[in-house]
C-alpha cells in the first residue's frame, strides 16, 4: 500500500477546513440605515438585532438652554420617546444619584492650601468680587473650576435662554414622572472630566479666558451672538447654521489654543467614539433606544454619525 503523504494531507485538510469554515460562517449583518427625520435635530437608525430582527435607535439632539419655543415636541419624537424600550442621555439615573452624593468631595478646599485668588489680577478679583461678593474667599479655597462652572451661568444670563427649558433636563424630568430608569452614554467620570478639565494651573488659565469673555465688550458680544445665533438655528431647525457657529474661532491674545484643542478633543470625539459603540450595541441588543444627546454631538466630522460609519455600523 502507497504511503500517505503527510505534507499534502496537511495540505488538503487545510483546504478542506477552510472551504468547510466559509460555507458554515454567517453572513454578516446588513448596515444599518440613518435617516434624519423632519422633526428637529432628530435622527432615526434602523438596523437589525443579534437575531436578524428590526431595531431602532432614535437620536435627539438637545440644547442645554431654551425658552418656550422649543416646545411641544413633534408627534413623532413624543410617540418614539413614549413607546421606547430603553432611554439613555449623557448621564443615567444612578449617576445622577450619585452625583448628588459627591457634595462634600467636589466642594472640598484644595488639599494644597492654593488660593484662586492669589492667581489673579487686582481687576479680576475685583469682577469676580462683584459676581460672588462675599462668597469669594470661600470659592477661593476650592479648585478653579468651580468659579469657572457659576461664570458659565452668567456668559447666558443676558441671551434671554434659560436651563430650564434644556430638553434634556425636560426628558430627564418625564422619565423621572413615569418611574423610569435611564442610561448613561458616559460614565459619571467622564462627566467629572469634563466638569473638572485640567490640573490646577490649565483650571486657573481657563478660569481667566472666561473672565475675559465677560468682561471685554467685544468678546462678550461675539459670545452672546454665538449662544443666540446656535439657540435661533437649533429652532429652525438648520443644522448646517449651528454647524457653522460651533466652528467658529473666538480668537484673542494669549488663548492656549493646546489646552482649548485638548479639551474639545475629549468633549466631542472622544466621547462620540465611545457613544457610536454603545449604538451600536443598542442596535444589537434589538427593540427600540431613544437617546438624547447635545446637538453638537451630531454634527461635523467627529460626530457620533461619521464614528458609526467608520465603525461599518451605518451605510
Amino acid at each position: 500500500m502507497k504511503k500517505l503523504n503527510i505534507k499534502l494531507f496537511a495540505i488538503l485538510f487545510v483546504a478542506a477546513s477552510l472551504l468547510v469554515s466559509c460555507a458554515s460562517k454567517p453572513k454578516a449583518a446588513p448596515k444599518a440605515t440613518l435617516t434624519r427625520t423632519d422633526s428637529r435635530l432628530f435622527w432615526r437608525i434602523d438596523g437589525t438585532d443579534a437575531s436578524g430582527n428590526p431595531s431602532t435607535v432614535y437620536i435627539q439632539g438637545t440644547f442645554h438652554l431654551g425658552d418656550e419655543r422649543i416646545f411641544p415636541l413633534s408627534e413623532e419624537v413624543i410617540n418614539a420617546f413614549q413607546n421606547a424600550d430603553r432611554w439613555a442621555g449623557e448621564m443615567s439615573t444612578q449617576a445622577y444619584i450619585d452625583l448628588a452624593s459627591m457634595g462634600n468631595v467636589l466642594n472640598a478646599p484644595n488639599p494644597d492650601g492654593k488660593l484662586v485668588t492669589d492667581y489673579l489680577t487686582e481687576d479680576e478679583i475685583a469682577f469676580l468680587t462683584s459676581v460672588y461678593g462675599d462668597a469669594l474667599p470661600m470659592l477661593a479655597t476650592l479648585e478653579p473650576w468651580q468659579m469657572s462652572n457659576g461664570l458659565s451661568v452668567l456668559s447666558y444670563v443676558n441671551t434671554g435662554l434659560n436651563a430650564q427649558y434644556g430638553l434634556d433636563n425636560s426628558f430627564v424630568a418625564t422619565l423621572s414622572q413615569m418611574g423610569k430608569e435611564w442610561d448613561g452614554m458616559d460614565e459619571l467620570q467622564v462627566q467629572l472630566d469634563v466638569l473638572m478639565y485640567g490640573n490646577y494651573d490649565e483650571q486657573v488659565e481657563m478660569l481667566k479666558d472666561n473672565i475675559l469673555m465677560l468682561t471685554d465688550e467685544k468678546l462678550s458680544k461675539l459670545n452672546d451672538e454665538i449662544t443666540v445665533g446656535l439657540y435661533e438655528a437649533y429652532v429652525a431647525n438648520d443644522a448646517d447654521k449651528m454647524l457653522e457657529l460651533l466652528n467658529t474661532e473666538v480668537d484673542f491674545e494669549g488663548r492656549n489654543e493646546k489646552l482649548y484643542d485638548a479639551y474639545n478633543k475629549l468633549v466631542f470625539e472622544t466621547r462620540n467614539k465611545d457613544w457610536a459603540v454603545d449604538i451600536a450595541n443598542y442596535l444589537e441588543e434589538g427593540g427600540t433606544t431613544f437617546i438624547f444627546v447635545g446637538s453638537g454631538h451630531c454634527l461635523g466630522d467627529v460626530s457620533i454619525f461619521e464614528f458609526l460609519k467608520k465603525n461599518g455600523t451605518i451605510k
